[in-house]
């Protein structure tokens, strides 16, 4: 079950756009949002704004404790690092802008309905550069890891651990951003590594 939650017309019109013919359930109260969550089960996928609470980490926290495998996919409309890391604790699988385009929001419904989380791209090069210059982070022997790759690859996974981006390692290395995100699939394929940021601490 797919649960659409807000009370602004607009969020949910915007929403609703990216999943025209799919079967969702549309919320506009907190009442309304409790009933369909009883109704649907622990397995849903819930896309909700943020605005519409002031503590939003209270909610979160008793929701989880509530619906434990409900999956949230959180939006603002201005979204910050500082906020969203505060939150991830809470167990959201997304934070993101809440008017995001469709094709973002099929790619972050997607990641979360696969078990993933999905953070947007600004967040997660921020989070790099924090882990990557913090020395309390533990370094992980990535020999092993490394051994998988070919020479090309080895040097755009080390690029993308200093933090930087698709358009940055395709301007150092004189390639296409095209064939960085070629080479960055190639690399989650051979390491079983699924996103960015997991590949960066295990570097």
């Amino acid at each position: 079950m797919t649960i659409l939650y807000s009370s602004k017309a607009e969020v949910l019109k915007h929403w609703s756009g990216a999943f025209s013919g799919k079967n969702v359930a549309v919320c506009e109260d907190e009442n309304s949002f409790y009933d369909v969550l009883e109704q649907s089960g622990e397995d849903a996928i819930v896309l909700m704004e943020k605005r519409q609470y002031p503590n939003i980490e209270e909610f979160l926290s008793l929701l989880q404790k509530d619906f434990p495998s409900v999956k949230i996919m959180l939006f603002s409309n201005k979204p910050s690092f500082e906020e969203g890391y505060g939150l991830l604790k809470f167990g959201i699988k997304t934070y993101a802008n809440t008017y995001m385009s469709h094709t973002h929001l099929k790619d972050a419904f997607e990641a979360v309905t696969n078990g993933n989380v999905w953070l947007y791209p600004e967040f997660i090069q921020i989070m790099i550069c924090a882990f990557s210059s913090s020395s309390n982070i533990p370094q992980n022997n990535c020999t092993d890891l490394l051994k998988k790759l070919s020479e090309r690859e080895i040097q755009i996974a080390l690029l993308l651990k200093k933090g930087l981006s698709n358009k940055e390692i395709a301007l150092r290395t004189g390639i296409s951003e095209r064939t960085v995100k070629a080479h960055l699939s190639s690399i989650f394929e051979k390491t079983g590594i699924k996103d960015r940021l997991s590949l960066a601490l295990h570097l």
